[in-house]
């Protein structure tokens, strides 16, 4: 049986900014995943300046393409309601580079890499025992779901823990401005991130990110169907394109164990209000990273970061009711300053 001190599951930016991290900290891990890369990956793609702030504090020498946006049109029920440009750009990256970027980085600083599918967990003493699809079979000090949305390490603490909210997203040929019912609606076509807000959206939105090439639209909330996402982007005005779909889990439901370390959106880290992830999957990342190399447990290390989880979920109740979506289009409309204060403030 082979042996490793951190066998990390899932090479997406949490996987391997976590194997990085233990490298430099020269600890031995691998990091496994059954995709090859470079492989596709639901997502807007989008950067926030604290995320890319963090990132370039964890690897400084790590250079990504990424397509710079200062521009934000805010809709509420498809009608414009802000239109900004931001104080720091916001970089959309295209997953299926990015992330195969960052794997190669890893290797690159001598990290291994696997490529194989999980398919058994079984604890012995202080030891994990991992069971691939290949017949391998590996014990490890410490295990680190970092494997997304459908995380097996995550079922393995809890088989009933929930998918989350489902996405769905295409990519769209960048277009002059549309229209749909005789409105004419905001696109990424000046190089804009465009949102839409509606009280008949559960607890989510309908969000345009611009690449230099397409246009990723897409959209989720609590009830996201097929049906439901092919409405929205009709009524926003968007042209039929082959659907892509993921959950973002939206719950910390499970177990928290010493050598079971569950990060990013494996560990239900994605924004609450938001679903950002990017963020907190490097943030999960090193404090697991830091909690590896110094013993401390992962839940203290990682505190700070469970606390947001319960604010951002009043805060999301709260901001996409009826009385939230009302007051929000009221300051837009008569006070847009504070509005884009708080913004800027919020993505820093």
């Amino acid at each position: 049986m082979e042996q490793t001190k951190v066998l990390i599951v899932g090479a997406g930016p949490a996987g391997t900014t976590c194997g990085l991290l233990l490298k430099q900290r020269n600890i031995d891990c691998i990091l496994i995943d059954r995709a090859t890369f470079p492989r596709d990956k639901i997502c807007g793609g989008g950067l926030t300046p604290r995320s890319y702030k963090l990132l370039s504090r964890l690897m400084p020498d790590f250079r990504y393409d990424y397509n710079s946006v200062h521009r934000l049109k805010l809709c509420i029920e498809g009608e414009q309601v802000l239109d900004f440009m931001m104080d720091e750009e916001i970089r959309i990256v295209k997953r299926r580079t990015f992330d195969a970027q960052l794997l190669e980085r890893y290797q690159q600083a001598g990290g291994t890499f696997v490529n194989d599918a999980l398919i058994g967990i079984e604890e012995s003493g202080p030891q994990v025992i991992v069971t691939l699809k290949s017949g391998r079979q590996i014990a490890c000090e410490y295990l680190v779901g970092a494997d997304g949305a459908n995380s097996r390490v995550r079922k393995y603490l809890n088989p009933h823990a929930s998918h989350g909210i489902l996405c769905m997203e295409q990519y769209g040929p960048k277009s002059a401005d549309r229209s749909a019912e005789g409105r004419s609606l905001p696109t990424g076509r000046e190089n804009a991130i465009v949102g839409n807000l509606s009280r008949f959206y559960r607890q989510g939105y309908y969000y345009s990110f611009p690449n230099e090439s397409y246009d990723v639209q897409g959209f989720g909330d609590y009830m996201t169907t097929p049906q439901m996402f092919r409405k929205v982007l009709r009524d926003m005005g968007c042209p039929d394109e082959k659907p892509l779909g993921a959950y973002i889990p939206q719950s910390t439901e499970y177990p928290l164990r010493k050598n079971i370390i569950l990060i990013g959106d494996a560990g239900g880290f994605p924004n609450r209000l938001t679903f950002e992830g990017l963020y907190y999957a490097f943030l999960t990342a090193s404090h697991a990273a830091m909690a590896i190399s110094t013993g401390a447990p992962f839940p203290l290390v990682n505190k700070q970061v469970f606390e947001n989880k319960k604010w951002e979920e009043y805060a999301s109740r709260f901001f996409y009711s009826e009385i939230g979506l009302a007051i929000l289009k009221f300051f837009c409309k008569t006070t847009p300053g504070l509005i884009t204060w708080a913004f800027n403030k919020a993505a820093r």
